[in-house]
């Protein structure tokens, strides 16, 4: 495990967008399980990328990864995906979400396969 995090910048962004997705789950109140999973969702995206910004691991962006990949999902395995609002929502900051874990993850290969031939 390394303590330097590859962008900083793509951290506090996926921080920011999850806790978008947690606040979001407010406006949720109607579908229950759009709410419930934009709250645990976005709070466990906030808990991952804060706890990467602090020490940097590459399990904090495969769980990134896997969170927005659920996100995406999750309206259609959890039947709210009629619901527009939300179903966006989800959607969208899941895929914004993982496409930043992504990139974290291969920026961190690349420094890992740098330092290494050095």
């Amino acid at each position: 495990m390394r303590s330097e995090v590859p962008s900083k910048g793509l951290e506090w962004t996926n921080l920011i967008l999850g806790a978008g997705l947690a606040f979001a789950a407010i406006t949720f109140a109607g579908l229950p399980a759009a709410a419930w999973n934009a709250g645990v969702v976005g709070t466990l995206i906030v808990c991952g990328s804060a706890v990467a910004l602090y020490r940097y691991g590459d399990w904090a962006e495969w769980s990134n990864l896997i969170l927005g990949c659920w996100a995406v999902a999750a309206p259609f395995a959890l039947g709210f995906g009629s619901a527009q609002g939300p179903m966006w929502t989800h959607v969208l900051i899941g895929l914004c979400v993982a496409t930043f874990a992504t990139l974290q993850l291969l920026a961190s290969r690349r420094a890992q396969a740098h330092s290494s031939t050095n």
